[in-house]
């Protein structure tokens, strides 16, 4: 697996034999601004847009920001409609232990209105990644 990008409260790495994204949100993410958090998404989009994934395995465990409405509206204008001209397939997600920090993460990938993938939400990273790859 290739590390693409690390910072305080983000890695990605890339996985290109399965064309897997890997993401990882830590705990530092409980002292993450909303202009921080749109900057780490700016960057995963910029490596969308060059590595083109079909698959995603995103790691919410330790993720600790709730994602307000209006940054809700944007990943789905912004990232959603990236992963459709890409021809996206699957998103599995790890989720958080927190009740307002999951139900921020459901409610941002349900505005997906341009949804043109498939989302499931996990516990475990091997059963996440078995699903991915069926």
């Amino acid at each position: 697996m290739e590390q693409l990008h690390k910072t305080k409260y983000f890695l990605v790495s890339y996985e290109p034999e399965n064309h897997l994204f890997h993401y990882v949100f830590n705990e530092n993410t409980k002292d993450m601004s909303s202009e921080e958090y749109l900057d780490e998404l700016k960057v995963f989009i910029r490596l969308v847009k060059e590595y083109k994934p079909k698959r995603v395995l995103g790691d919410m465990v330790n993720f600790k920001f709730t994602i307000r409405p209006e940054t809700q509206e944007w990943v789905n204008e912004n990232l959603f409609a990236v992963y459709k001209e890409i021809d996206f397939k699957k998103i599995a997600i790890l989720l958080s232990s927190g009740l307002f920090e999951s139900l921020s993460i459901k409610q941002t990938m349900n505005e997906a209105t341009t949804n043109s993938f498939q989302t499931a939400y996990f516990d475990d990273e091997n059963k996440a990644k078995d699903w991915l790859l069926a």
